[in-house]
């Protein structure tokens, strides 16, 4: 079967899956999603990055704690994670060497960080002014859900495509022999004015303040999906996984959700 058939027909059932969650699903439902994709995810990491499958079970409680006990602001835990992304995204284009080396030594550490993280975002899916409020309902935002998926998948979707039609100048084989310049700024132009449009019909009032943050979300979700690749190159390793025919694994489905999830929440959830 052609790969952009296998990539649409798994995208398809996701999409189904996402829809029948979105509609039905209760807040059981939504955390036992969050808790299962967070757990795999790490899965695929310490396959990846052959580490030892004993340091699943830690995690697993890592993520417990993180749910029930840690109080934290995420607004500022938001700004922290963004200025370490932005850190990676200085390594990776300027001292690839060294990142190389980084993430061999502390791959353990460097996994766990991003994958609780991501966690921790989405297990407390609603506006937050101060701190975590274990009491309030992931049911109750959807649309947020909603929201973010539709961006990210929008900036992904259209990446692949202005890829695939008008790319012509690699961004690096030593970061991703794939990917073009062409591709992700056909992206950012198409998935920035989509939105507009599509906002802009919902009476979303924009200001100056939100077009500069959703170009950092597009560029933060770009980095993402730069920054697995990379580690993919470092390991030799073409996918992540093979639990999503035509896409890879779940960490190639999430790497841009990693880096611009703290984005979202700065935008519409602090």
């Amino acid at each position: 079967m052609p790969e952009y058939l296998t990539r649409t027909l798994t995208g398809m059932f996701m999409l189904v899956l996402l829809t029948l969650l979105f509609f039905f699903g209760t807040n059981i439902a939504f955390n036992i999603t969050i808790y299962t994709i967070s757990l795999v995810a790490y899965l695929e990491w310490l396959r990846l990055t052959s580490k030892s499958i004993t340091f699943f079970f830690p995690f697993f409680v890592l993520l417990i704690f993180l749910h029930y006990f840690l109080i934290i602001n995420l607004t500022i835990f938001s700004y922290i994670c963004i200025m370490l992304w932005l850190l990676l995204s200085i390594y990776l284009f300027f001292f690839k060497k060294f990142l190389q080396y980084f993430i061999k030594k502390y791959s353990l550490l460097i996994g766990t960080l991003i994958i609780s993280s991501f966690f921790t975002f989405l297990i407390n899916f609603y506006p937050s002014s101060n701190t975590i409020i274990i009491d309030n309902e992931l049911i109750d935002n959807k649309l947020y859900f909603l929201t973010l998926i539709l961006m990210v998948t929008s900036v992904d979707v259209y990446a692949y495509i202005c890829g695939k039609v008008i790319g012509k100048n690699k961004i690096g084989s030593d970061i991703s022999p794939n990917k073009t310049f062409e591709g992700y700024i056909g992206s950012l132009i198409l998935t920035f004015f989509t939105f507009y449009i599509i906002s802009t019909h919902l009476n979303f009032n924009w200001t100056l303040l939100d077009l500069i943050i959703m170009l950092i979300f597009i560029l933060m979700a770009f980095f993402g999906d730069l920054f697995m690749s990379f580690i993919k190159r470092t390991y030799k390793k073409k996918d992540t996984g093979s639990i999503l025919p035509g896409h890879g694994g779940i960490l190639d489905r999430l790497d841009s959700y990693f880096s611009a999830l703290p984005v979202f929440f700065v935008w519409f959830l602090s």
